[in-house]
């Protein structure tokens, strides 16, 4: 079993196009898959067309994207906190623009996070505005909240993420897009077996990329369900 923590679902012309994500996870077996859209609608109105889109689809787990600079995010906030098609929440401030550590409203934001199970994800790896330590600033003052560091640090971050992750009980790595296999590596050496899910960034990376990389690791079957599926189940409490 495979339980894809990281994908999207593309808008384009006031339309999301989901059969392609679909058909992708019957290809390569998919059986659970977090998405969310990165788009040019408001909070509010993204989380509330993702509600609407997983509730159709028994496989699919709703991730609401919050930009804080948005302003409709703490009622998509709010929304998402109390409903069942949302699973997790995602940050993106490489994507958005602005700096973790001095984004203000960041600590209503995440204070009212708290009061739910809900893990958050964020992107780590490009730049000034997605190094690790910014987001530990958050995790370390909200020990609840279970953060999981996208990319595995990126391009930028790899080594720092790992380092950032084994010092935190509540920091936890995602795999796509990270392939360097001295990373992937140290991050299995370094990380309790519990802290790394796999996600494929689909559609922006190939599903198939994010599979066969491990291929390459040479690691145990009980290894590799705890990446691919039972971390995310655990997580995701499915």
């Amino acid at each position: 079993m495979y339980i894809d923590i990281h994908s999207y679902i593309k808008y384009n012309n006031g339309q999301y196009n989901l059969l392609p994500l679909l058909n992708d996870m019957k290809k390569y077996n998919i059986d659970y898959r977090v998405v969310g859209s990165l788009n040019n609608l408001s909070n509010i109105e993204n989380t509330k067309n993702i509600i609407n889109i997983v509730n159709k689809h028994d496989n699919l787990l709703g991730c609401a994207i919050i930009n804080p600079k948005d302003p409709s995010c703490i009622d998509s906030v709010k929304l998402a906190c109390t409903n069942e098609n949302i699973s997790m929440f995602e940050f993106n401030s490489f994507e958005h623009g602005y700096y973790p550590d001095l984004q203000y409203n960041l600590n209503e934001i995440l204070s009212i996070i708290e009061t739910t199970n809900k893990p958050v994800k964020v992107f780590v790896g490009i730049g000034a505005r997605s190094i690790p330590q910014q987001w530990e600033f958050w995790a370390k003052k909200y020990p609840k909240i279970k953060f999981i560091f996208l990319h595995m640090g990126c391009f930028d971050y790899g080594y720092t993420c790992i380092d950032v992750a084994s010092r935190n009980k509540n920091i936890f790595i995602e795999t796509s897009n990270q392939y360097e296999l001295q990373i992937l590596r140290k991050s299995i050496n370094t990380l309790d077996s519990h802290k790394i899910l796999f996600g494929s960034m689909y559609p922006y990376r190939l599903t198939s990329t994010g599979l066969k990389i491990f291929d390459m690791l040479n690691l145990k079957k009980q290894y590799l369900d705890l990446i691919f599926n039972h971390n995310a189940r655990s997580i995701l409490k499915i």
